[in-house]
């Protein structure tokens, strides 16, 4: 499928950054790819062509954007401070340089944000952190509770990036009605290892009224590869 790549300096990151857009017009779509990956995943892996209908016909336009996950939560080189530091560093670049050029190269202020894997973790995280910048966010088997990269460390920056901790103990109304206006959808499969993830972030929202779709889908299927495609199709209308 065609394909036009943006990159710029990122001053979130300190370093250049790549996104590859797919389509010419529609609902913007940011998608994140699984865990250390780049921009070019999706497209590679299937997902560009899962969607090539709404792409080709303009009802969605695709941004797919590259991890830094290597150098945040899945860098063992760098202290447990240092990942989560580096984590917050990339929301800023999703929400502070990626957003505000979708919303200006696609002149629609509605947009969903995607990911797979870990890229799920960014999805929902962000959609919940900054919910004025989204109107849908998609996980599909996504991973909701970072605990797990953090070597037993714990901090108070851990807890407001780890939406299984900082939700249950949202109170600001205003912020959670904001919040709620967001269609969330938790996607999974039932020989997904990550699929308690999803039940258990599924759990936290209906705790705080945070209306969501959980969609556990059943299937032989081995390759995820072969179901994220389908699922992301199934999601974005």
């Amino acid at each position: 499928m065609e394909s036009k790549t943006k990159k710029w300096r990122s001053p979130s990151l300190g370093k250049d950054m790549e996104l590859t857009i797919y389509g010419e017009s529609g609902t913007p779509i940011i998608g994140l790819p699984t865990r250390g990956a780049s921009c070019t995943q999706w497209n590679e892996f299937g997902m560009t062509e899962g969607i090539s209908y709404q792409l080709e016909n303009g009802f969605n336009q695709l941004y797919c954007v590259s991890s830094v996950d290597k150098e945040s939560l899945l860098n063992e080189d760098a202290s447990p401070e240092q990942r989560i530091t580096r984590q917050k560093q990339y929301e800023s670049y999703l929400v502070e340089e990626v957003v505000p050029y979708v919303q200006e190269k696609a002149s629609i202020n509605f947009v969903i944000i995607a990911g797979v894997d870990l890229g799920g973790y960014h999805a929902i995280t962000t959609a919940l952190k900054h919910p004025q910048a989204f109107g849908k966010a998609i996980g599909m088997s996504g991973i909701y509770d970072i605990n797990c990269f953090m070597d037993g460390f714990y901090s108070d920056e851990v807890y407001y990036n780890n939406p299984i901790d900082f939700v249950p103990n949202m109170n600001n109304q205003q912020t959670l009605n904001k919040i709620r206006d967001i269609d969330f959808r938790l996607v999974s499969y039932d020989i997904d290892e990550r699929e308690e993830q999803a039940r258990r972030m599924s759990d936290v929202l209906r705790m705080k009224f945070i209306e969501h779709e959980l969609d556990v889908w059943g299937t032989d299927e081995q390759e995820e590869w072969d179901l994220w495609p389908q699922m992301l199709k199934t999601h974005i209308i």
